[in-house]
């Protein structure tokens, strides 16, 4: 019988990815005959491969399966949903419950194709299961948050300092009792819920103090007794490795912290002051840190030209900003690009914050004398493609660099400068020959992040007359908007962010430029006339368009217009 076309059968999930140009005919071979060699599912494979992210194979499954795409970072789970799932099925099913309203019980599922377990889910909840769509990292993540709790943070104070009293400030006693250790864990729990990049546990006189830092701002955390201070101390130092009876100097350590099947790695910073030892902990939640380059922020130009400049076959890529600017986020999302079989793209890291499938990983071990520029002469003699360096730090990991990319390698590094065009005299000020600058590096692509308006208490408003004439500010734009504050936002009016981005371009005539040693003012007037749009300008244009406010991009951008 001859199919008409309202007959005809679904693509395949290969077909449709091919159809969006989201994967190439060389990755879906590789993939199939993956599938072929372990019999896993298709898009599982795809994801391991690192040649799509679990948002675009969820977004495409619900596509073609003609059920709702849920964004489960903006959902809140209704406890009368979730009682109805026991958690060990959540997790082992990767489902969650979401609401439930006349005995329909909406549940998100990465696999929305997974008939077994929506079976299954109607058995166990004698409910019509209503199935919509969402990536299985967001659905752990919610699995995490929804499920794991227990006691308050007050309660578990109020614990502590009893326990403290009855062993009579024994800090390693109090540090290895029930309160403490579930309190320290509420804490670590607390900023991991909240998308903290960093927990400040910092000791004053009378009290302890914690900050939290999210979405790159500083806010106040609980506050506790001073008496508890050793015990908290103390345990974080043991699941840290550091030395206990150590407290004059400064040290560090390394926690993995388990929340539910996910593991957090987590740097630990112990610092004397004169009220006892501050502690910043730094949060990598390794399943927030890899996004695709086109959730990163970039515009569709700058997305263009970043992807022409990391397609290059040889040639040295930086990208500059100062900590916590998101300048790693931006080159494992290059990564996660290039990454297939037909490359050989090895990394020296310090320390290796995610873990690439096919990709060799290094971590430098300063201690035993295996720093970048030793890294990148044995990197050298195993025949690489792509060489990821995680700082340029010294003149010897510059001219390991730039001799890499002499011999037919695209070399990625992140360097630290206010802006891009500042990466070249800062390249010659250690040491690197500006000919030798002129022939390898190819493009610096500097980066801030900005905090994002928050969409459900986003409104519009004015800014202020000043600010708006410094801005060159005309009628007739886009109005701009700010939040208002709301519960989903912890009433600071903004959640999440995106990256602000300019991209220096080495052209020919900026090439001559560096030749002949032309100074930075001659080097960044020259790459205005050619094109470059600044921080400040991708930041205003954001502002434009709803993103994120005025007030923010001056912030980051120090005010560069």
């Amino acid at each position: 019988m001859e199919i008409t076309k309202k007959e005809q059968k679904p693509k395949l999930l290969g077909e449709k990815l091919l159809e969006l140009g989201l994967i190439t005919p060389q990755q879906l071979d590789i993939a199939l005959k993956e599938q072929k060699r372990t019999g896993e599912l298709l898009g599982e494979i795809l994801v391991n491969l690192g040649f799509i992210s679990q948002d675009v194979l969820s977004s495409t499954l619900a596509s073609q399966s003609g059920v709702e795409y849920l964004d489960l970072k903006r959902t809140i789970v209704e406890s009368n949903a979730l009682e109805l799932v026991p958690e060990t099925f959540a997790r082992e099913r990767k489902v969650i419950p979401i609401a439930l309203q006349n005995n329909v019980l909406t549940v998100a599922m990465s696999n929305v194709f997974d008939v077994e377990t929506i079976t299954e889910l109607e058995r166990l909840t004698k409910k019509l299961i209503k199935v919509v769509s969402a990536p299985e990292q967001e659905i752990l993540s919610a699995i995490d948050s929804n499920y794991i709790g227990g006691a308050s943070i007050d309660e578990l104070i109020e614990d502590s300092v009893r326990v403290a009293t009855r062993f009579g400030g024994a800090e390693m006693a109090i540090a290895e009792e029930a309160p403490i250790v579930k309190l320290v864990d509420q804490l670590i729990f607390k900023g991991v819920k909240e998308g903290a990049t960093d927990l400040h546990i910092e000791p004053e006189e009378k009290i302890v103090r914690t900050r939290y830092r999210i979405d790159g701002i500083l806010y106040s955390g609980p506050t506790f007794p001073k008496s508890l201070q050793p015990s908290i101390t103390a345990r974080l130092k043991i699941i840290s490795g550091a030395n206990i009876a150590e407290t004059r100097l400064p040290q560090d350590g390394r926690i993995k912290f388990q929340l539910g099947r996910r593991v957090l790695d987590i740097r630990a910073s112990f610092f004397p002051s004169i009220y006892g030892e501050n502690i910043a902990l730094r949060i990598l939640d390794k399943t927030r840190l890899v996004l695709g380059l086109d959730q990163l922020g970039f515009n569709a130009e700058n997305l263009a030209i970043f992807k022409r400049l990391i397609e290059k076959p040889y040639g040295i890529i930086l990208v500059t900003g100062p900590t916590g600017s998101g300048k790693t986020t931006t080159l494992y999302a290059a990564l996660s690009y290039l990454n297939s079989l037909e490359k050989n793209i090895m990394t020296v890291e310090d320390p290796v914050e995610y873990e690439f499938p096919i990709i060799r990983q290094s971590q430098v071990n300063p201690k035993a004398g295996y720093n970048f520029a030793e890294a990148m002469r044995a990197i050298l003699r195993q025949d690489p493609d792509i060489i990821f360096v995680g700082e340029m730090r010294d003149r010897e990991t510059v001219d390991m660099a730039i001799r890499a990319a002499l011999t037919g390698h695209l070399v990625l590094s992140t360097l630290h400068t206010n802006d891009s065009v500042s990466a070249i005299p800062r390249l010659i000020d250690m040491g690197a020959e500006p000919f030798l600058i002129s022939a390898t590096v190819i493009g610096v692509v500097a980066q801030r992040l900005v905090r994002l308006i928050c969409e459900d208490c986003k409104t519009p408003y004015q800014p202020p007359e000043d600010i708006l004439k410094r801005i060159g500010w005309q009628k007739g734009i886009p109005t701009f908007y700010k939040g208002e504050g709301c519960p989903k936002c912890g009433k600071r009016g903004y959640r999440g962010r995106t990256g602000l981005f300019e991209i220096f371009t080495i052209t020919d005539r900026i090439r001559k430029l560096i030749n002949e040693k032309t100074d930075f003012v001659k080097l960044r007037e020259t790459a205005l006339e050619e094109g470059l749009v600044t921080l400040f300008e991708d930041g205003i244009e954001k502002a434009k368009n709803g993103l994120t406010t005025i007030d923010e991009v001056i912030r980051v951008t120090f005010g560069e217009f």
